[in-house]
């Protein structure tokens, strides 16, 4: 009976698995395309409803879907066009390469074996520097900002568990990468094998007060990566702007599901990402404004140099 249960498990993770995959590949080759119903990629990929539902969700989360309930789910602009364009073409030479590979006689789980010591290996030399903050919808992508800009990859770890680790010292060799307004709570957790990195974060409605180009009385639209994100930009920027202009905030799903009310808007104001995943919704707006997480050459640069001091130990 064990047996068996352990069977059907495994059967279920592998199609999860596949239809991860599948949609992933989707989402990067095929940016602000409209899936198919879940039922639909259920039937085609002969798995249950709730399979797809629950890696849809899953696949949200990490930055490569968006999701309502009125305009369906979509993939997203989570990487750029040069990213897609290099993507595209490294899987056409993986295809030629693994094609030869065939005819030289090797079987699939030879070839799965050397794709499993490849990333395995990746992995290693990339997973020495660990983002965190405590909204995570904003870590996802001010994480890959981070990785455009060092060029490798960041791990993530969630603000709370990264802290329980640190008291434990169960990290070794690692870079530990923030918002310069978490580090403080880091700072006395931090010992010899571990070095922080605080970067300096800016919020897009930062400064926008002093911006003379937007007329007074504007009606300012946020667009909030998360409720986190909207339940503090309210509590810090209402205040600040309101000498100014009236600011709205809302989500990106609450826009997503609501989009009539960009009719009101004077400006749209963003984090690059999100406008970048929204911009068809943005095109009749005069004034849009985008920001990365990030302006901090200074902070990027230690941590390549940290990087470098981590490899010439190893």
């Amino acid at each position: 009976m064990c047996d068996q249960i352990k069977v059907n498990i495994d059967k279920f993770f592998i199609k999860h698995e596949i239809v991860k995959l599948k949609l992933i590949l989707k989402a990067i080759e095929n940016p602000q395309h409209k899936l198919p119903p879940a039922r639909d990629i259920a039937i085609h990929d002969k798995v249950s409803e709730l399979t797809v539902k629950k890696v849809e969700k899953e696949l949200v989360q990490k930055g490569y879907l968006i999701s309502n309930k009125k305009g369906g789910t979509r993939t997203t602009s989570k990487f750029t066009k040069q990213q897609i364009s290099n993507f595209i073409s490294s899987k056409e030479a993986f295809k030629s390469s693994v094609e030869s590979l065939i005819k030289s006689g090797f079987s699939e789980e030879d070839i799965l074996s050397l794709v499993y010591d490849v990333l395995s290996h990746a992995k290693r030399n990339q997973s020495n520097i660990i983002y965190t903050e405590k909204d995570e919808a904003i870590a996802i992508f001010a994480k890959s900002q981070i990785e455009d800009s060092i060029g490798c990859g960041v791990g993530f770890k969630p603000f709370d568990t990264l802290k329980s680790e640190l008291s434990n010292r169960a990290l070794e060799n690692k870079i530990i990468v923030a918002p310069f307004f978490c580090s403080p709570q880091l700072e006395s957790f931090i010992y010899e094998e571990v070095k922080l990195v605080p970067l300096r974060a800016t919020h897009p409605l930062e400064g926008l007060a002093e911006n003379k180009e937007i007329p007074f009385g504007s009606r300012i639209f946020y667009i909030a990566a998360s409720k986190m994100d909207k339940e503090n930009s309210i509590s810090v920027y209402q205040d600040v702007l309101k000498d100014r202009f009236r600011l709205y905030v809302y989500t990106q799903d609450e826009i997503l599901a609501n989009r009539h009310f960009l009719s009101f808007a004077d400006v749209v104001v963003g984090y690059s990402w999100i406008v970048k995943n929204n911009e068809f919704l943005f095109k009749n707006i005069k004034h849009v404004v985008s920001r990365n997480r990030f302006y901090d050459d200074e902070g990027l640069e230690m941590i390549k140099y940290l990087l470098e001091s981590i490899s010439e130990e190893d």
